[in-house]
């Protein structure tokens, strides 16, 4: 089995949107290489009205 990565993707996730935020800013795009392949990467912040919370994360689970 391979070994758990440092930091989990939701953290990663996590910290990526507040540094988004504390710029003004809802998009990143880059360009990222992973197992010898280079991959177009894009990240996109989308507002969830406190009311739909409950929704939203039944969706990911």
């Amino acid at each position: 089995m391979p070994d758990e990565p440092a930091l989990s993707i939701p953290h990663a996730l996590t910290q990526l949107a507040r540094l988004l935020l504390e710029q003004d800013d809802t998009q990143a795009h880059t360009l990222v290489c992973a197992q010898g392949c280079f991959y177009r990467a894009t990240v996109s912040l989308e507002s969830v009205p406190p009311e739909e919370v409950a929704n939203a994360i039944q969706d990911y689970l």
